[in-house]
């Protein structure tokens, strides 16, 4: 088995593998689709948001276009399977888009191989972290466990139909603006565990592009799909939400943070939130650790979908040691050098 850079004549063969792995994605989707009443959610609601997860939100995400780090898995001039990554935060870090595996026995075998040729890829470019998002549960998780990846959090996803409401409800709610970034960025460092922090907010930078797949990022740019909302006590930022507008293909999202010494604030911040959201199917995103908050939206009637990991891979940066032949090159051209220091100090 043969992994090397993806070229342009393999795209075919990638594209139909990626269509192939999203046939076996579908199967679920239809099986969602056929939930009875002991379904919490409505069955076509609850595929259509799986289905969506899947597909914008997980590891497996559509492929973009080739680049560096597209890598693929060839047996006897076939491709067996493909691994694409994109730079992350802070130039050290890559976030894996996509691991594709033939569903044949030589797919299985392609797995192994393929991380490991993109964790030397990594390396020779710097590159020590790796991060992917993952639906728990996914077939993949197994692989990656095994190749090093630790879950450092998990996001909960809930989905529910946001009726039209009869009138827009008073809110705590205050648009953000640039100046609230810091607040914002002290929140989550109230918020977040520091075994979270320590991985996305080494810097203020990294968090920025880190979180939530880029969502603080949006906060200071008057263009693109994502309005932010705070709420101040004291001049202290207590609370943040992020709200992405709806596409055809993407329900709203909304994601939430808010001060652990707030928690009696979690139901008035969910009811005021929703006012600022267009009717139509929402999804929730709420990290493991904010209890008050899924209390809250969880009584909204916001019903759990799936539970995403967040995984990342360590790996030692790799020192170029010298050869004996540089090194002793290196000591000759010294050598001269301190004996005419030692020269002139005499």
């Amino acid at each position: 088995m043969q992994v090397r850079s993806a070229s342009y004549r393999d795209l075919s063969q990638v594209d139909y593998l990626y269509r192939t792995t999203m046939v076996l994605e579908e199967e679920l989707t239809r099986q969602l689709a056929a939930a009875g009443p002991q379904s919490p959610v409505p069955g076509a609601a609850l595929a259509r948001a799986w289905s969506i997860l899947t597909k914008s939100l997980s590891a497996l995400m559509p492929l973009a276009d080739v680049g560096d780090q597209l890598y693929v898995a060839e047996e006897h001039g076939r491709i067996t399977g493909f691994v694409q990554a994109e730079p992350a935060a802070g130039g050290r870090a890559w976030q894996v888009l996509n691991l594709c595996l033939d569903p044949s026995a030589d797919g299985h075998f392609a797995g192994v191989p393929l991380l490991q040729h993109l964790f030397d890829e990594g390396l020779e470019r710097g590159v020590t972290r790796f991060l992917v998002r993952i639906p728990e549960g996914h077939p993949l998780t197994g692989l990656l466990r095994e190749q090093g990846f630790q879950p450092y959090a998990s996001e909960q996803i809930r989905f529910r139909e946001l009726p039209r409401p009869p009138g827009r409800p008073s809110s705590p709610w205050i648009p953000a603006r640039r100046e609230h970034l810091a607040g914002v960025h002290l929140l989550y460092l109230r918020t977040a565990p520091h075994s979270v922090a320590a991985i996305e907010a080494p810097t203020f930078k990294q968090w920025r592009t880190t979180f939530q797949l880029g969502w603080l990022s949006r906060m200071d740019s008057r263009s693109g799909d994502s309005r932010h909302f705070v709420i101040e006590r004291n001049s202290e930022v207590v609370a943040w939400a992020g709200v992405r507008s709806p596409s055809r293909a993407r329900p709203t999202q909304m994601s939430l943070m808010l001060d652990p010494q707030q928690g009696q604030l979690a139901v008035e911040a969910v009811h005021g939130i929703l006012g600022h959201i267009p009717a139509g199917p929402t999804i929730c995103l709420l990290r493991h650790y904010d209890g008050e908050l899924a209390r809250a939206v969880a009584a909204r009637g916001f019903e759990p979908v799936a539970t995403q990991l967040l995984m990342v891979k360590d790996l030692p940066l790799k020192v170029r040691a010298r050869r004996p032949l540089e090194a002793k090159r290196a000591l000759a051209g010294a050598l001269p050098v301190a004996q005419a220091q030692g020269a002139a100090q005499t």
